[in-house]
């Protein structure tokens, strides 16, 4: 690209042409206040007071919209540009309400920091504190109220729920002062296309959206944020996790803007039910006494002795596994290995080793092919790369022609797919062929659609399309490390562990999380426990599993430790932010201390190629926006929410 040779206050600078003056100016650290400019937003250019003087035409110009150009001369200090930035910050805290001590913004307001940043305001007409207020609009939202007295007009909200979420839920009414932000439809939370993804929250300038639940609880300055990944889906989205050490009072996106409900509003599942140390049949016991039992009972049976991992744990919890599982010979499955695993295996026969594909061949790409259940739906970020992205000032991507093959899109339909009705299950090549696929095309298929036979069945057609066509196929878990799972650990197909079960072959059962109670029948649950000696689950929750199980060991959920995951944005190690239980890697490491190794010679000889068949207690549970699975369902947020909404759809049941 072309570079754009440019003075900065005197410093000569070298940019891509087409960079904007402010992003230019940026990259020298000066200052620029800016209201309505965001780098991951077009350009709006309503707030006017980025304004710099172009010593070339000898006035004062806006520089987030202006573009650069070969020998331009930027002052950002010029008194012309600092005498019309306090002006237009003396008109806008003219209209504005001094209520900073009991506005939730406070201490991390724009307004706020540019007005001290530039000294005293004068108020230089007359109007009084009682011609400040504007019309009230009620969003009608248990999570989103709308503040019209403290708007600056910037339409940041506006913009980011249509450029980026794709929703298209708010809009302005009326124009000027006047002008209210409204939702769609009204109760936001039942009727509107609002997503409750709470990017609106975090784009505003000032106080003028505020998140309910965060409201009057804590102030700005007295939080600690920790940077990390999300640990709700596979997409493993950069998150701001706000808190004191010892509570979370919300979740934020990163300046990337990428979040969704699951970690806007399931910030709250730390809270519920936890389980600290350990329970027997259900009462409390001795945490060290309780994994000696569990260790005891692999020493004295290994080979009657099942782990089912979960897809949530990270890789330092599967390499102690691995060690457990050399040590003792006891056998690994996980639900992985119904849902992904048959997806690649099936795809790797027809088109060779399958690699993740990335953000930007999904920008890039011209067309987007959906099979099965909607990625808007389980992993709901996805769908914010199926139009152009603004970074800068540029635009990446392209918007795109979607197709979806399946029961029926869900919140795709934001983007008005061509809908093509049809039971995966039967999906021949020939019906995929009516989206025309090609080299610019990606296709995605969600592994919560089919399990076992079907998944591989519909792995090896996908590959063998993606090998014809030159396109390219996402493989979307919705677990955050289900690809971690099945390329760090040797696994057994999870129905064979669960016939022999049945069958009396395997005795005692460990269990990492509780996610198989989202793929096995509840009833085909109850049949194979009542057949254990020993259940055992390690969990972060008191209620669910704990309960079904002989013994319930707690443990630390995503928020509360570091771990590494494998998904959408590669390899990635999240952070902790507050003191929890302790994690699952060092629960393992001690049942594994304290397990006695097993000679080799007594070992169980090599695992036989798996064989993918349909189970028939697999479960096919309805999946929505709000559904993050069993962590999420420990969400009252997320729960309220969901509940709300598919009342007022009609979907009971899930169905």
């Amino acid at each position: 690209m072309k570079e754009i040779t440019l003075k900065v206050d005197g410093c000569e600078i070298k940019v891509p042409e087409g960079t904007t003056v402010l992003e230019a100016v940026k990259k020298l650290n000066k200052v620029v206040p800016t209201f309505c400019y965001h780098p991951k937003l077009p350009v709006f250019g309503g707030c006017r007071i980025c304004l710099v003087y172009e010593k070339n035409w000898k006035r004062n110009i806006i520089a987030c919209a202006t573009p650069v150009y070969e020998g331009m001369e930027i002052e950002t200090e010029h008194p012309k540009s600092i005498e019309e930035r306090k002006f237009i910050l003396e008109m806008l805290f003219t209209r504005h309400p001094l209520d900073c001590p009991v506005c939730d913004k406070s201490g991390e307001c724009d307004l706020q920091n540019w007005g001290t940043y530039y000294g005293p305001q004068h108020n230089p007409s007359n109007i009084t504190p009682f011609e400040k207020i504007r019309p009230e609009e009620n969003w009608e939202s248990e999570y989103f109220e709308f503040v019209s007295n403290r708007c600056v007009l910037c339409l940041k909200c506006i913009s980011v729920c249509k450029n980026i979420v794709g929703a298209n839920t708010l809009f302005q009414e009326e124009r000027g002062f006047e002008i209210l932000i409204s939702p769609d439809k009204k109760p936001m939370d039942e009727e509107s296309s609002c997503e409750a993804c709470g990017l609106c929250v975090d784009v505003c300038p000032v106080g003028a959206i505020l998140f309910k639940p965060f409201k009057f609880n804590a102030r700005a300055w007295l939080l600690r944020e920790t940077v990390s990944y999300c640990g709700v889906c596979s997409l493993q989205c950069p998150v701001s996790i706000d808190h004191n050490g010892k509570d979370i009072y919300r979740v934020r996106s990163t300046a990337d803007l990428k979040i969704c409900a699951g970690a806007y509003l399931g910030y709250d599942i730390y809270r519920k039910n936890r389980l600290k140390g350990a329970l027997e049949n259900g009462k409390p016991a001795d945490f060290t006494e309780t994994v000696k039992k569990v260790a005891k009972f692999i020493t004295d049976s290994p080979f009657e002795t099942a782990l089912i991992v979960s897809p949530y744990s990270g890789n330092e919890t599967f390499e102690a596994v691995k060690k457990l599982q050399e040590k003792t010979g006891i056998k690994v499955s996980s639900t992985a290995t119904a849902t992904l695993l048959p997806v690649v295996r099936g795809f790797e026969e027809e088109a060779g080793e399958y690699t993740i594909v990335n953000e930007e061949d999904i920008l890039n790409a011209e067309k987007i092919i959906i099979i099965g259940n909607d990625p808007a739906d389980t992993n709901p970020v996805i769908s914010y790369l199926f139009h152009k992205n603004y970074d800068e000032g540029f635009i990446y991507g392209r918007d795109k022609k979607i197709f979806f093959f399946g029961e029926k899109p869900l919140h795709t339909k934001k983007y008005s797919p061509v809908f093509i009705k049809k039971d995966i299950k039967n999906l021949k090549t020939e019906d995929i062929y009516r989206a025309e696929p090609d080299e610019k095309s990606v296709i995605i298929y969600s592994t919560t659609t089919l399990k076992g036979e079907d998944a591989y069945k519909i792995g090896k057609l996908l590959g063998s399309i993606s090998k014809k066509t030159g396109s390219k196929l996402l493989i979307l878990p919705q677990e955050v490390n289900a690809f971690g799972v099945i390329k760090n650990l040797e696994l057994y197909y999870l129905p064979d562990i669960l016939k022999d079960i049945k069958e009396g072959k395997i005795k005692n059962l460990i269990l990492m999380g509780e996610d198989i109670i989202d793929h096995i029948k509840d009833e085909e649950l109850q049949e194979i426990f009542l057949k254990l000696e020993n259940s055992v689950v390690i969990t972060p929750f008191s209620d669910g599993l704990s309960l079904s199980c002989n013994i319930a060991i707690g443990c630390a959920l995503w928020l509360e430790e570091e771990k590494t995951t494998e998904g959408f944005r590669g390899v990635l190690r999240s952070k902790k932010s507050i003191d929890g239980q302790i994690c699952e890697e060092k629960i393992i490491k001690q049942i594994t201390d304290n397990a006695e190794e097993i000679p080799d010679a007594l070992k169980q000889k090599e695992k036989k190629e798996d064989t993918f068949y349909n189970y028939e207690g697999f479960d096919y549970p309805y999946i929505s926006l709000w559904d993050f699975g069993y962590i999420g369902r420990r969400s009252d947020n997320l729960m309220n929410y969901r509940f709300k909404r598919e009342t007022r759809a009609g979907v009971i049941n899930g169905n």
